[in-house]
């Protein structure tokens, strides 16, 4: 029966207990607050207390570490050890408060020993990789098998290990079983990644991407007590946890450069802009050509840091298959868009400005979709969707489910959008 364990993601940014500690600590010493003491007791008692061999414990060990740090004769002495310091610190600290709705995660442990045991004979070429394998196995079978994977983890990562990106999907989607924090899985991991412009690498982004996200950066006027202007560009062409090197960069460099070169005036543009972003960003005195142009250049200086040898080419033509589908959602959208818009608070002398943008708001979007790109499109009008809080019903939001999955989208791209969804 699947059994509940404490999430551990809300409180660590990353590896955890003692899969970290055999990892990154050369003293072999607890770390230094409550939780990392708690998880690191837990893991080491877990070990202390299993039926495996002290020579498995030290196989383990010396795997997990690459061979540079050795538990020596007396491996439980050493967890013994480990327990009783944790144990202290733990006495003197203080828990972090557990957020409300997040503390528990539903494992079915039958099932992950299951999924865990099918990918530990990844390391059985290293050398004495039959010997690893088989304890890993132990860990996994007999002891617990959450400590198993991130000690499997921790094996490969040591030993710099390749994995491609079938495999790699599986340990996230593992990880996400175990409620692990996003980036536990892949700091560390030699992975396999395709380059940044193969056409697969849209398909795996998990959240909003390029113009559209770069948009989301820059709504409203809160934006600016978290960074500048710079940064949050840097912020939109930066990779997410786990993503492929560059992907975010690349995607955002395609949508401007076709916005660029579009056939659209700059009027158009800069009503566009001010549209996307809830006239979040004045764009500084430059023309909206001149912004989109900077953005470019800080997309290419972050593709060059990956390959020197990049060069920013004419992007490829946009895909106009899905041209009408989109069209009729932008239109069926239009009414509710359009009064959201116009009705967006204004504190200042009357007329508001939300008025006059309010009325080209669906027809910039349909230009988008029509002369730029209806992927783009698509992006921007879930982004003003967003924005200005649209009403959307169950049927609509099925609809741009679909869409976004044909699209290639994540699966967590409009997961905001649910709650938007109202009764219609």
């Amino acid at each position: 029966m699947p059994e509940q364990r404490v999430a551990r993601f809300w409180s660590f940014d990353g590896d955890f207990g003692i899969s970290l500690l055999i990892g990154t600590d050369p003293t072999g010493g607890p770390a230094g607050d409550f939780d990392e003491a708690l998880v690191l007791r837990d893991d080491a008692r877990l070990l202390l207390d299993s039926p495996l061999p002290d020579e498995v414990l030290r196989t383990l060990w010396r795997a997990a570490s690459a061979g540079h740090r050795d538990p020596g004769a007396d491996p439980r002495g050493a967890l013994r050890s480990m327990v009783e310091q944790c144990e202290e610190e733990i006495s003197n600290g203080v828990p972090e408060p557990v957020p409300g709705g997040s503390a528990l995660v539903v494992v079915d442990e039958g099932a992950m020993k299951e999924q865990v045991l099918a990918e530990v004979p990844a390391v059985s070429g290293l050398p004495d990789g039959p010997r690893v394998a088989s304890a890993l196995a132990r860990v996994v079978a007999e002891v617990d098998a959450d400590l198993g994977f991130r000690l499997f983890l921790r094996v490969l990562k040591a030993s710099t290990v390749p994995v491609d990106l079938e495999r790699y999907d599986r340990y996230r989607e593992i990880g996400d079983g175990f409620g692990y924090p996003a980036p536990l899985v892949p700091q560390g991991l030699t992975v396999r990644w395709p380059r940044f412009d193969d056409p697969s690498v849209r398909r795996r982004f998990g959240w909003d991407f390029g113009f559209s996200f770069l948009a989301g950066r820059f709504h409203g006027d809160l934006w600016q007590h978290s960074y500048t202007v710079e940064e949050g560009i840097r912020g939109a062409a930066a990779d997410e946890v786990g993503a492929v090197p560059g992907a975010s960069a690349f995607a955002l460099l395609q949508d401007t450069s076709r916005l660029h070169r579009s056939p659209l005036p700059d009027d158009t543009l800069t009503v566009l802009w001010r549209l996307v972003t809830g006239r979040g960003h004045d764009l500084d005195g430059q023309s909206v050509r001149q912004w989109l142009h900077h953005v470019t250049d800080v997309c290419t200086h972050r593709l060059r840091e990956i390959d020197p040898g990049f060069t920013v080419g004419t992007p490829g033509l946009a895909d106009m298959s899905r041209r009408d589908v989109v069209l009729r959602e932008l239109r069926d959208t239009a009414p509710a868009l359009t009064g959201a818009v116009h009705d967006s608070p204004w504190f200042g002398a009357d007329p508001s400005p939300w008025f006059e943008l309010s009325e080209s708001a669906a027809s910039v979007l349909e230009q988008v979709v029509t002369q730029v790109d209806p992927d783009l499109g698509f992006r921007l009008l879930l982004r003003t969707v967003r924005a200005y809080s649209v009403p959307v019903t169950d049927e609509r939001l099925s609809r741009y489910t679909a869409l976004g999955r044909e699209f290639g989208y994540g699966r967590r791209h409009l997961a905001d959008l649910v709650y938007s969804v109202r009764e219609g």
